[in-house]
C-alpha cells in the first residue's frame, strides 16, 4: 500500500493493487481528510501489475506536484 498526506490541509490518499477473485489486478485508491469519517474509494481494474505500478507512479507525481509526501510504500524514482 501506498500513502501519502498533505499536512497543510489535512488530506490523505492511498492506493494498493489487490488481485481479485478472478485472479485481476485492481487499483484500489482513496483520498479525504485525516481524521474524518468522510472519504471516497475508486476502484480500477489494471490489466496486468506491472500497468497498476505505472499507475501508481503517476499517481505519485501528481500528489507531489499538490504538496503531498509519501509516507507509507517504496519511494517512486
Amino acid at each position: 500500500m501506498y500513502s501519502w498526506i498533505q499536512p497543510e490541509k489535512s488530506l490523505y490518499y492511498q492506493a494498493h493493487l489487490i488481485k481479485d477473485l478472478f485472479g485481476d489486478w485492481t487499483l484500489v485508491s482513496s483520498w479525504g481528510v485525516i481524521d474524518s469519517r468522510r472519504g471516497r474509494v475508486r476502484k480500477t481494474g489494471v490489466p496486468s501489475y506491472q500497468a497498476g505500478l505505472e499507475r501508481i507512479n503517476a499517481i505519485d507525481k501528481r500528489r507531489r506536484l499538490h504538496g503531498y509526501r509519501l509516507v507509507q510504500g517504496k519511494p517512486m524514482q
